[in-house]
């Protein structure tokens, strides 16, 4: 992590380019769950759903990186697997329940999933735009707007907010401007 830190703030000093997940602080971990979330990941409480259209299906694993066992594989060719989300370290997250469009478990534990392979949609439906911002805080900068009822790419979560990205903006999404199902508007 501390490699991770300094080869970022260099990075940053050189080509003024910075990833803001390194500078966060984790927030306090729900009930249950402060002995499962390593002092290096955020605790999320956040809904997705996955948009990998891998016909093999999106692997969940045992840890946030690609040598972790594969637990299982989330089906890619239904309407929509949603996925509850507990926790995110790098560009993972840690999910721990997924559901059909049916309300049918798919799967039900602790597994780690690619943060880019689920996507969440964009609210705002009594404006035209969300807002996006350089930290899960509406006080802090706004770095950009995404469309009502769009699309957008999970990049990370912290709290109850999303790190996402659509296009070229990337930022944090705040909770009432996240619809986590493809299958509604969530008005």
């Amino acid at each position: 992590m501390k490699v991770a830190l300094l080869a970022n703030l260099l990075l940053g000093v050189v080509v003024g380019w910075q990833n803001p997940n390194l500078f966060l602080i984790a927030q306090a971990a729900p009930i249950g769950l402060e002995k499962q979330v390593s002092p290096n990941q955020k605790t999320c409480q956040i809904y997705a759903y996955v948009i990998d259209k891998d016909p093999q299906g999106l692997n969940v694993r045992a840890k946030p990186s690609t040598s972790g066992e594969i637990l299982t594989k989330l089906p890619t060719n239904t309407d929509a697997v949603l996925v509850d989300i507990v926790a995110s370290q790098g560009n993972w997250v840690l999910i721990n329940k997924a559901e059909n469009a049916e309300g049918k478990t798919v799967f039900q534990g602790k597994g780690w999933v690619y943060a880019s392979k689920l996507g969440t949609s964009t609210r705002g439906y009594d404006k035209k735009k969300v807002s996006v911002y350089s930290r899960p805080d509406r006080g802090r900068k706004e770095v950009g707007t995404i469309p009502s009822s769009t699309q957008v790419t999970l990049l990370g979560c912290q709290g109850k907010w999303a790190f996402v990205g659509y296009q070229k903006v990337q930022g944090w999404l705040a909770a009432d401007d996240q619809c986590g199902t493809p299958l509604t508007t969530c008005s």
